[in-house]
Protein backbone atom coordinates (compact mmCIF):
# COMPACT_ATOMS: atom_id res chain seq x y z
CA UNK A 1 0.00 0.00 0.00
CA UNK A 2 1.34 3.15 -1.27
CA UNK A 3 2.32 6.29 1.22
CA UNK A 4 -0.64 8.18 -0.28
CA UNK A 5 -3.24 5.82 0.37
CA UNK A 6 -2.30 5.79 3.86
CA UNK A 7 -2.57 9.06 4.30
CA UNK A 8 -6.24 9.37 2.53
CA UNK A 9 -6.94 6.66 5.29
CA UNK A 10 -6.01 8.41 8.45
CA UNK A 11 -7.75 11.28 7.22
CA UNK A 12 -10.61 9.54 6.48
CA UNK A 13 -10.43 7.89 10.15
CA UNK A 14 -9.97 11.39 11.61
CA UNK A 15 -12.66 12.85 9.89
CA UNK A 16 -14.66 9.66 11.35
CA UNK A 17 -13.52 9.99 14.87
CA UNK A 18 -14.71 14.27 14.73
CA UNK A 19 -17.83 12.82 13.61
CA UNK A 20 -18.73 10.25 15.83
CA UNK A 21 -17.51 12.22 18.45
CA UNK A 22 -20.20 15.11 18.01
CA UNK A 23 -22.71 12.55 17.41
CA UNK A 24 -22.41 10.59 20.53
CA UNK A 25 -22.51 7.19 18.46
CA UNK A 26 -19.44 5.10 19.38
CA UNK A 27 -20.46 1.33 17.47
CA UNK A 28 -20.28 2.90 14.07
CA UNK A 29 -16.71 4.22 14.86
CA UNK A 30 -15.15 1.53 15.77
CA UNK A 31 -16.35 -0.47 12.98
CA UNK A 32 -14.68 2.09 11.04
CA UNK A 33 -11.38 1.28 12.67
CA UNK A 34 -10.92 -2.66 12.45
CA UNK A 35 -11.81 -1.92 8.80
CA UNK A 36 -9.63 0.70 8.23
CA UNK A 37 -6.59 -1.43 10.63
CA UNK A 38 -7.29 -4.51 8.09
CA UNK A 39 -6.96 -1.87 4.80
CA UNK A 40 -4.21 -0.40 6.17
CA UNK A 41 -2.01 -4.01 7.15
CA UNK A 42 -3.22 -6.21 4.67
CA UNK A 43 -4.76 -8.33 7.01
CA UNK A 44 -7.37 -11.60 5.72
CA UNK A 45 -9.38 -11.14 9.20
CA UNK A 46 -9.94 -8.56 11.89
CA UNK A 47 -11.82 -8.04 14.95
CA UNK A 48 -11.58 -5.89 17.72
CA UNK A 49 -12.75 -6.30 21.69
CA UNK A 50 -14.28 -4.02 23.91
CA UNK A 51 -13.02 -5.19 27.74
CA UNK A 52 -15.89 -4.80 30.58
CA UNK A 53 -14.57 -3.84 34.25
CA UNK A 54 -14.36 -7.44 35.35
CA UNK A 55 -11.91 -8.13 32.37
CA UNK A 56 -14.42 -10.08 30.56
CA UNK A 57 -14.96 -8.83 26.71
CA UNK A 58 -18.32 -7.40 26.55
CA UNK A 59 -18.50 -6.46 22.87
CA UNK A 60 -16.79 -8.49 19.60
CA UNK A 61 -16.45 -7.23 16.37
CA UNK A 62 -15.71 -9.18 13.90
CA UNK A 63 -14.47 -9.24 9.83
CA UNK A 64 -13.42 -12.07 7.44
CA UNK A 65 -15.45 -14.71 9.39
CA UNK A 66 -19.32 -15.28 7.89
CA UNK A 67 -21.65 -15.37 10.53
CA UNK A 68 -22.30 -19.43 10.02
CA UNK A 69 -18.60 -19.83 11.22
CA UNK A 70 -19.42 -17.83 13.66
CA UNK A 71 -22.38 -18.87 14.98
CA UNK A 72 -20.82 -22.12 14.91
CA UNK A 73 -17.89 -20.97 16.84
CA UNK A 74 -20.36 -20.14 19.50
CA UNK A 75 -19.75 -17.69 22.31
CA UNK A 76 -17.52 -14.54 22.52
CA UNK A 77 -13.91 -14.63 23.35
CA UNK A 78 -13.68 -14.40 27.03
CA UNK A 79 -9.87 -12.64 27.03
CA UNK A 80 -8.05 -15.48 27.91
CA UNK A 81 -4.34 -16.63 26.65
CA UNK A 82 -3.27 -14.13 23.92
CA UNK A 83 -5.95 -11.91 24.34
CA UNK A 84 -5.55 -11.66 28.05
CA UNK A 85 -1.55 -10.53 27.28
CA UNK A 86 -3.23 -7.34 25.15
CA UNK A 87 -5.64 -6.58 27.65
CA UNK A 88 -3.23 -5.40 30.14
CA UNK A 89 -2.13 -3.45 27.84
CA UNK A 90 1.03 -5.31 25.57
CA UNK A 91 0.75 -4.98 22.11
CA UNK A 92 1.63 -8.36 20.43
CA UNK A 93 3.04 -8.93 17.15
CA UNK A 94 4.24 -12.71 16.08
CA UNK A 95 4.83 -14.35 12.72
CA UNK A 96 2.57 -17.17 14.37
CA UNK A 97 0.24 -16.75 17.57
CA UNK A 98 0.40 -20.66 18.24
CA UNK A 99 4.50 -20.39 19.16
CA UNK A 100 3.14 -17.28 21.77
CA UNK A 101 3.78 -18.08 25.40
CA UNK A 102 0.78 -17.11 26.32
CA UNK A 103 -1.44 -19.00 23.10
CA UNK A 104 -4.67 -20.78 24.53
CA UNK A 105 -5.35 -22.21 21.00
CA UNK A 106 -8.72 -21.79 19.50
CA UNK A 107 -12.45 -23.19 19.77
CA UNK A 108 -13.81 -25.81 17.56
CA UNK A 109 -14.46 -24.64 14.05
CA UNK A 110 -12.09 -21.57 14.56
CA UNK A 111 -10.49 -20.79 10.99
CA UNK A 112 -6.61 -21.85 11.45
CA UNK A 113 -4.46 -18.25 12.09
CA UNK A 114 -0.83 -17.53 11.83
CA UNK A 115 1.00 -14.27 12.21
CA UNK A 116 -1.22 -12.09 14.56
CA UNK A 117 -1.10 -8.53 15.58
CA UNK A 118 -2.65 -7.27 18.88
CA UNK A 119 -2.84 -3.54 20.05
CA UNK A 120 -4.44 -2.11 23.26
CA UNK A 121 -7.49 0.40 23.33
CA UNK A 122 -7.02 2.79 25.72
CA UNK A 123 -8.46 5.69 26.75
CA UNK A 124 -5.97 7.63 29.09
CA UNK A 125 -4.40 4.86 31.28
CA UNK A 126 -7.34 2.46 31.06
CA UNK A 127 -7.62 -0.08 28.42
CA UNK A 128 -11.30 -0.58 27.02
CA UNK A 129 -10.89 -2.72 24.06
CA UNK A 130 -7.96 -4.20 21.48
CA UNK A 131 -7.80 -4.98 18.15
CA UNK A 132 -7.06 -8.29 16.81
CA UNK A 133 -5.35 -8.81 12.79
CA UNK A 134 -4.73 -11.76 11.35
CA UNK A 135 -2.87 -13.79 8.55
CA UNK A 136 -1.07 -11.11 6.20
CA UNK A 137 0.38 -13.26 4.20
CA UNK A 138 3.69 -11.70 4.49
CA UNK A 139 3.19 -11.19 8.59
CA UNK A 140 2.93 -8.24 10.07
CA UNK A 141 5.58 -5.74 10.09
CA UNK A 142 7.30 -3.07 12.78
CA UNK A 143 5.37 -0.32 10.64
CA UNK A 144 2.24 -2.09 10.75
CA UNK A 145 2.58 -1.93 14.24
CA UNK A 146 3.08 1.55 14.65
CA UNK A 147 0.38 2.16 12.10
CA UNK A 148 -2.10 0.36 14.15
CA UNK A 149 -0.71 1.99 17.46
CA UNK A 150 -1.55 5.58 16.20
CA UNK A 151 -5.28 4.58 15.17
CA UNK A 152 -5.49 3.40 18.52
CA UNK A 153 -4.93 6.51 19.94
CA UNK A 154 -7.21 8.34 17.84
CA UNK A 155 -9.66 5.44 18.97
CA UNK A 156 -9.43 6.44 22.81
CA UNK A 157 -9.41 10.34 22.56
CA UNK A 158 -12.94 9.91 20.13
CA UNK A 159 -14.29 7.04 23.10
CA UNK A 160 -13.13 9.50 25.68
CA UNK A 161 -15.15 12.43 24.13
CA UNK A 162 -18.79 10.29 23.48
CA UNK A 163 -17.83 9.61 27.41
CA UNK A 164 -17.48 13.05 28.52
CA UNK A 165 -20.77 14.03 26.70
CA UNK A 166 -22.93 11.26 27.30
CA UNK A 167 -21.94 12.17 31.61
CA UNK A 168 -22.69 15.88 30.23
CA UNK A 169 -25.94 14.95 29.03
CA UNK A 170 -26.91 12.64 32.38
CA UNK A 171 -25.70 15.80 34.36
CA UNK A 172 -28.23 18.05 32.43
CA UNK A 173 -30.97 15.28 32.68
CA UNK A 174 -30.76 15.21 36.27
CA UNK A 175 -30.92 18.44 36.43
CA UNK A 176 -33.78 19.01 34.83
CA UNK A 177 -35.09 16.24 36.78
CA UNK A 178 -34.81 18.25 39.93
CA UNK A 179 -36.01 21.30 38.55
CA UNK A 180 -39.04 20.09 37.38
CA UNK A 181 -39.43 18.23 40.86
CA UNK A 182 -38.77 21.50 42.86
CA UNK A 183 -40.99 23.58 40.86
CA UNK A 184 -44.16 21.16 41.35
CA UNK A 185 -43.56 21.16 45.03
CA UNK A 186 -43.02 24.88 45.33
CA UNK A 187 -45.83 26.32 42.79
CA UNK A 188 -48.77 23.24 42.01
CA UNK A 189 -48.62 21.75 45.11
CA UNK A 190 -48.34 25.02 47.55
CA UNK A 191 -51.39 26.19 45.56
CA UNK A 192 -53.16 22.93 45.71
CA UNK A 193 -53.23 23.00 49.11
CA UNK A 194 -53.93 26.62 49.46
CA UNK A 195 -56.89 25.25 47.81
CA UNK A 196 -58.10 23.09 49.93
CA UNK A 197 -57.80 24.72 53.21
CA UNK A 198 -60.22 27.26 51.58
CA UNK A 199 -62.59 24.47 50.59
CA UNK A 200 -61.96 23.30 53.51
CA UNK A 201 -63.24 26.64 55.30
CA UNK A 202 -65.41 27.02 53.17
CA UNK A 203 -67.16 23.51 53.99
CA UNK A 204 -67.00 24.07 57.70
CA UNK A 205 -69.14 27.42 57.62
CA UNK A 206 -72.25 26.09 55.22
CA UNK A 207 -75.72 25.73 57.36
CA UNK A 208 -76.68 22.82 54.85
CA UNK A 209 -75.26 19.20 55.07
CA UNK A 210 -75.38 18.56 51.42
CA UNK A 211 -73.67 21.34 50.26
CA UNK A 212 -71.25 20.79 52.69
CA UNK A 213 -70.63 17.18 51.48
CA UNK A 214 -70.17 18.13 48.25
CA UNK A 215 -67.44 20.68 49.09
CA UNK A 216 -65.97 18.17 51.24
CA UNK A 217 -65.98 15.66 48.64
CA UNK A 218 -63.68 18.38 46.54
CA UNK A 219 -61.22 18.77 49.02
CA UNK A 220 -60.59 14.87 49.57
CA UNK A 221 -60.04 15.33 45.75
CA UNK A 222 -57.35 17.99 45.94
CA UNK A 223 -56.02 16.07 48.76
CA UNK A 224 -55.97 12.75 46.49
CA UNK A 225 -54.27 15.03 43.98
CA UNK A 226 -51.62 15.90 45.86
CA UNK A 227 -50.76 12.47 47.07
CA UNK A 228 -49.95 11.69 43.56
CA UNK A 229 -48.03 14.56 42.59
CA UNK A 230 -45.92 13.89 45.86
CA UNK A 231 -45.52 10.54 44.72
CA UNK A 232 -44.87 12.16 41.12
CA UNK A 233 -41.79 14.36 42.91
CA UNK A 234 -40.32 11.35 44.97
CA UNK A 235 -39.97 9.07 41.45
CA UNK A 236 -38.51 12.47 39.83
CA UNK A 237 -35.38 12.50 42.37
CA UNK A 238 -34.76 9.04 42.20
CA UNK A 239 -31.92 7.97 39.84
CA UNK A 240 -33.73 7.17 36.62
CA UNK A 241 -31.48 3.69 36.74
CA UNK A 242 -32.98 2.69 39.97
CA UNK A 243 -35.73 1.35 38.54
CA UNK A 244 -34.86 -2.68 39.37
CA UNK A 245 -31.35 -3.43 40.57
CA UNK A 246 -31.62 -6.52 38.20
CA UNK A 247 -28.05 -7.62 39.09
CA UNK A 248 -29.13 -8.25 43.23
CA UNK A 249 -31.95 -9.98 41.57
CA UNK A 250 -29.64 -12.21 39.53
CA UNK A 251 -26.63 -13.11 42.47
CA UNK A 252 -29.77 -14.01 44.76
CA UNK A 253 -31.41 -16.12 41.92
CA UNK A 254 -27.76 -18.04 41.61
CA UNK A 255 -27.60 -18.60 44.55
CA UNK A 256 -30.74 -20.38 45.33
CA UNK A 257 -30.74 -22.61 42.36
CA UNK A 258 -27.02 -23.23 43.55
CA UNK A 259 -27.60 -24.45 47.20
CA UNK A 260 -29.11 -27.70 46.71
CA UNK A 261 -25.61 -29.05 44.34
CA UNK A 262 -22.02 -29.64 44.64
CA UNK A 263 -21.12 -27.74 41.38
CA UNK A 264 -19.92 -24.14 41.93
CA UNK A 265 -21.59 -21.49 40.11
CA UNK A 266 -19.42 -18.05 39.27
CA UNK A 267 -21.35 -14.79 38.56
CA UNK A 268 -20.29 -12.00 36.34
CA UNK A 269 -21.97 -8.91 35.41
CA UNK A 270 -20.48 -6.30 33.36
CA UNK A 271 -23.62 -4.40 32.20
CA UNK A 272 -25.95 -2.04 33.32
CA UNK A 273 -28.72 -4.00 33.82
CA UNK A 274 -30.70 -2.05 36.68
CA UNK A 275 -32.25 0.26 34.16
CA UNK A 276 -34.87 -2.20 32.24
CA UNK A 277 -38.20 -2.48 32.13
CA UNK A 278 -40.21 -5.68 33.99
CA UNK A 279 -40.71 -7.68 30.98
CA UNK A 280 -37.06 -7.69 29.49
CA UNK A 281 -35.39 -7.96 33.58
CA UNK A 282 -37.49 -10.94 33.69
CA UNK A 283 -36.96 -12.63 30.37
CA UNK A 284 -33.49 -12.20 31.43
CA UNK A 285 -33.80 -13.91 35.22
CA UNK A 286 -35.82 -16.89 33.54
CA UNK A 287 -33.38 -17.48 31.40
CA UNK A 288 -30.95 -17.72 33.58
CA UNK A 289 -32.53 -19.86 35.84
CA UNK A 290 -33.85 -22.33 33.29
CA UNK A 291 -30.18 -22.37 31.64
CA UNK A 292 -28.46 -22.40 34.79
CA UNK A 293 -30.90 -25.27 36.33
CA UNK A 294 -30.15 -27.20 33.23
CA UNK A 295 -26.33 -27.23 33.68
CA UNK A 296 -26.73 -28.09 37.68
CA UNK A 297 -28.97 -31.02 37.11
CA UNK A 298 -27.74 -32.56 33.76
CA UNK A 299 -24.64 -31.59 33.12
CA UNK A 300 -22.12 -33.04 36.04
CA UNK A 301 -20.04 -30.00 35.71
CA UNK A 302 -18.52 -28.98 38.64
CA UNK A 303 -18.79 -24.94 37.36
CA UNK A 304 -21.49 -23.71 36.15
CA UNK A 305 -20.60 -19.83 35.05
CA UNK A 306 -23.34 -17.36 34.68
CA UNK A 307 -22.19 -14.15 32.42
CA UNK A 308 -24.13 -11.26 31.67
CA UNK A 309 -22.36 -8.68 29.59
CA UNK A 310 -23.31 -5.46 27.63
CA UNK A 311 -21.69 -3.95 24.85
CA UNK A 312 -22.79 -0.58 22.75
CA UNK A 313 -26.08 -2.38 21.35
CA UNK A 314 -26.65 -5.45 23.18
CA UNK A 315 -26.93 -7.42 26.14
CA UNK A 316 -25.53 -10.75 26.59
CA UNK A 317 -26.74 -13.40 29.22
CA UNK A 318 -24.56 -16.57 28.99
CA UNK A 319 -24.99 -19.93 31.15
CA UNK A 320 -21.39 -22.01 30.38
CA UNK A 321 -20.58 -25.49 31.81
CA UNK A 322 -17.76 -27.71 31.40
CA UNK A 323 -20.15 -31.18 31.57
CA UNK A 324 -21.00 -33.87 29.05
CA UNK A 325 -23.30 -32.08 26.74
CA UNK A 326 -26.15 -33.12 24.67
CA UNK A 327 -27.80 -33.33 21.24
CA UNK A 328 -29.41 -29.98 20.81
CA UNK A 329 -30.90 -31.44 17.64
CA UNK A 330 -32.48 -34.36 19.47
CA UNK A 331 -35.81 -34.09 21.96
CA UNK A 332 -35.28 -32.84 25.23
CA UNK A 333 -38.67 -32.72 26.92
CA UNK A 334 -38.48 -31.43 30.53
CA UNK A 335 -34.87 -29.24 29.88
CA UNK A 336 -37.18 -26.18 28.38
CA UNK A 337 -35.41 -25.08 24.91
CA UNK A 338 -38.20 -24.30 23.06
CA UNK A 339 -39.83 -22.18 26.10
CA UNK A 340 -36.43 -20.37 26.04
CA UNK A 341 -36.51 -19.97 22.48
CA UNK A 342 -40.24 -18.58 23.31
CA UNK A 343 -39.21 -16.10 26.05
CA UNK A 344 -36.23 -14.74 23.76
CA UNK A 345 -38.13 -13.88 20.62
CA UNK A 346 -40.75 -12.10 23.05
CA UNK A 347 -38.44 -9.65 24.34
CA UNK A 348 -37.04 -9.74 20.21
CA UNK A 349 -33.61 -11.04 21.61
CA UNK A 350 -31.18 -14.16 20.02
CA UNK A 351 -31.24 -17.34 21.95
CA UNK A 352 -28.06 -19.70 20.75
CA UNK A 353 -27.48 -23.43 22.66
CA UNK A 354 -24.06 -24.99 21.64
CA UNK A 355 -23.25 -28.07 23.07
CA UNK A 356 -20.61 -30.88 22.60
CA UNK A 357 -18.41 -33.41 24.65
CA UNK A 358 -16.58 -30.76 26.97
CA UNK A 359 -19.82 -28.77 28.10
CA UNK A 360 -22.92 -26.41 27.12
CA UNK A 361 -22.89 -22.73 26.40
CA UNK A 362 -26.69 -21.29 26.18
CA UNK A 363 -26.52 -17.13 25.18
CA UNK A 364 -28.98 -15.25 25.27
CA UNK A 365 -28.44 -11.42 23.21
CA UNK A 366 -30.62 -9.25 23.50
CA UNK A 367 -31.08 -5.50 21.83
CA UNK A 368 -30.43 -2.67 24.04
CA UNK A 369 -32.00 0.77 22.15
Amino acid sequence: MDSTTSRDRFAELLDAAAQVSEQGELHGLLESLIDIAMGLTGARYGALGVVGSHGFLVDFIHRGVDAETAQEIGHLPLGLGVLGTITRGESVRTGDIADHPDSAGFPEKHPPMDAFLGVPLRTRNEVFGNIYLANKPSGFTSDDQATIETLSIIAGSAVANVRIHRRLRDAAVAEDRARIARDVHDDIIQDLFAVGLSLQSLADSMGEPDERDVVRTQVARVDDCITSLRQFIFNLRQPTSHTRDLEIEIDELVEELAEPYSADVEVAVDAMVDGFGNDLADAVLHIIKEATSNALRHSGSPLVRVLVTGGFNNLSVSVIDHGRGFDVAADHAGMGLANLQQRAGDVGGDLAVQSSSSGTTVTLVLPVV
